[in-house]
């Protein structure tokens, strides 16, 4: 089951260059994310969300590259291709495997003009080798959601809103 980390930031960037900050870890498999999202509100107030993926698009490629084969195995590797990239369509257009993005419109409407917000849909995770790049990365945030309890989620709170800069 995965759980969510939301970390939101006063600036337009700060987001932006936390998720860059963790790909180290999503890299050697320390933080296993099921979907990143940034939500970012400008000066005008008005919202929008940053992916890293056009899920419907993906499928339509993974459903290309499975009508493909399965084509080719029947010896019609046009039409399998053809049906598989119609049924990818299909299946994109109604699958969102991430985070609602009805709750990060409704999160990035609280955030401060020219805010944004980090949001990690986590299936892993280290724990101790996330505080260790939370403790390293300056800006200060503000914790809104964490997937730790207790003790763990004390101290991820206080890396995260703690000036490391002054």
């Amino acid at each position: 089951m995965s759980d969510l980390l939301i970390i939101a930031f006063e600036t337009s960037d700060g987001a932006f260059e936390l998720d860059a900050h963790l790909r180290g870890l999503r890299r050697l498999q320390k933080l296993e994310t099921q979907d990143i999202k940034v939500a970012t509100r400008d000066e005008t107030g008005a919202v929008e969300l940053h992916g890293p993926a056009n899920v419907p698009a993906m499928q339509v490629v993974g459903g290309t590259i499975w009508g493909l084969v399965l084509g080719a195995a029947f010896l019609v590797p046009v039409a399998g291709a053809v049906a598989g990239a119609a049924t990818g369509a299909v299946v994109g257009q109604f699958r969102d495997p991430g985070v609602d993005s009805a709750f990060l419109k409704e999160i990035a409407d609280k955030l401060p003009k020219g805010g944004s917000a980090l949001c990690l849909l986590v299936r892993d995770m280290d724990t101790d080798a996330l505080l260790e790049e939370i403790a390293a990365f300056p800006p200060k945030g503000h914790l809104i959601q964490s997937p730790l309890d207790g003790e763990e989620e004390d101290r991820l709170r206080g890396l995260i809103e703690t000036d490391k800069t002054e």
